[in-house]
């Protein structure tokens, strides 16, 4: 519809023209200095003119034409070409979404991603450090940390590192890349989990230094794209970073169940020990610690969960961090009976009842109903159940009100919701050592992990 109302413009226009044209067609080519006068009327309007020649009439009827319709088609002509164009331009795209939709492939440029690596990679160049650890005046060892933290009243950045970083010295300094070096403060480790809280003063340092935000390594899926930093094989490499992506965000590499390592392909080497690892929004998701390197198995990192990290920073930086940990510690060591109970009894060995030890493996009978739980094998002297009274041999089947399910879902849960000088009340039967038999009542002690 609308090309056909272009095209009726177009043709009355020219129409109009050629019409007074041929109102003029009579009169000869060369024409007098004289001035002739004609009265034009339109359907709504009539026009006196007074003209010298016949091109004189032609461009003041032009004018006229120009007053009354121009404008008007000019503005119908361009509305009706663009949407049009926009039409053809839309079905167009169109065409092509559903043609690549309907290919078995397509490609899609990866500005982005390389926009994205860019930004990460200059975060990491102001965030990323060095540090060097000396005992009195020789250097033991050296890695990496990232800043995570400033104080604008006190001027001092507040940095991670892992706790195997420093742990042998006791003086340190963090270092630039521009090898330049400021005296470093440990304020805090934890040895369990290999983490060391640092600060140093940005007093008259003319680097351009930036806080790295801290990620939720909780949210974290397998498949992300992550980014590690660092100083791999020492400062002749300084602020290297190599990209991966997250095998496995549950992996205990240390059978202890407290640390979840974040599993990843990115290269990392003796110097990245405590550099970041970051997602492509530049957030820390995680602090890298170790690596699996031998000839047949190749690409598995591991790094602590930033959550984890948070966790130990503000003990540290709040002073109530304590005893180098915040691992929950039972302070014991058990035998899980889940799936192990035969017609109401179970079968142990190297159990240690009163004075005599069990070599052999030894038979002992159930509590009526009970299908799962802990046994108590070993105690370790000054720690939560020895203080509590909990003795070798006893079945623990809850702590507050989880019920023990398996060793590994116990740990789980522990290290989940307790930590270090957390309060919990442990339900357990007592073995009667004399006849191998668990007695019937349920007995319940608070103890303190320690």
């Amino acid at each position: 519809m609308r090309k056909w109302t272009v095209l009726l413009l177009l043709t009355l226009t020219v129409g109009l023209i050629v019409f007074f044209s041929n109102q003029l067609s009579g009169e000869t080519t060369t024409v007098p200095q004289t001035t002739t006068s004609e009265t034009v009327e339109s359907t709504t309007n009539t026009y006196d003119y007074t003209y010298e020649s016949r091109e004189d009439l032609i461009e003041q009827l032009y004018q006229m034409i120009r007053a009354e319709i121009y404008d008007d088609m000019l503005i119908q002509l361009r509305t009706a070409i663009k949407q049009d164009l926009y039409d053809e331009i839309y079905d167009s795209v169109q065409l092509k979404i559903e043609d690549l939709l309907n290919s078995e492939t397509f490609y899609i440029r990866a500005d982005a991603l390389q926009n994205q690596l860019f930004k990460v990679a200059e975060l990491a160049s102001q965030s990323v450090v060095g540090v060097s650890t000396y005992l009195g005046e020789d250097g033991v060892s050296l890695g990496s940390a990232v800043i995570f933290d400033y104080d604008p009243l006190t001027e001092f950045y507040y940095i991670i590192t892992n706790e195997h970083v420093v742990d042998e010295g006791d003086n340190y300094k963090v270092v630039f890349k521009d090898g330049t070096k400021v005296s470093a403060i440990l304020l805090g480790v934890d040895v369990e989990v290999d983490i060391a809280i640092m600060a140093f003063d940005a007093t008259g340092l003319t680097q351009n230094l930036k806080v790295s935000p801290l990620g939720d390594s909780d949210a974290l899926l397998k498949g992300t794209i992550v980014v590690a930093a660092g100083n791999p094989k020492g400062y002749d490499f300084y602020g290297s970073i190599t990209m991966g992506i997250v095998a496995g965000t549950d992996r205990n590499n240390k059978a202890d169940f407290f640390v979840e390592y974040i599993q990843h392909d990115a290269a990392i080497n003796s110097g990245n020990s405590g550099g970041p690892l970051y997602n492509l929004k530049g957030e820390v998701i995680g602090i890298n610690v170790s690596k699996y390197a031998t000839t047949d198995i190749e690409g598995m990192g591991f790094a602590i969960p930033i959550n984890l990290v948070k966790e130990i920073a503000v003990n540290v930086i709040s002073g109530s961090s304590y005893n180098l940990t915040m691992k929950p510690r039972m302070g014991g060591s058990f035998q899980d009976i889940s799936g192990e109970v035969n017609n109401g009894s179970v079968v142990v060995s190297g159990l240690i009842l009163g004075d005599i030890i069990s070599t052999e493996p030894i038979t002992l009978t159930l509590p009526l109903g009970i299908e799962s739980g802990l046994i108590v094998k070993m105690l370790i002297n000054s720690m939560a159940m020895k203080n509590g009274g909990i003795q070798i041999g006893d079945l623990i089947v809850a702590i507050d009100d989880y019920e023990i399910n398996g060793l590994y879902q116990f740990y789980l849960h522990l290290n989940d919701n307790y930590r270090l000088g957390d309060t919990l009340s442990v339900s357990f039967y007592r073995i009667n050592p004399d006849t191998l038999i668990y007695g019937a009542t349920l007995l319940t002690v608070d103890i303190t992990l320690v």
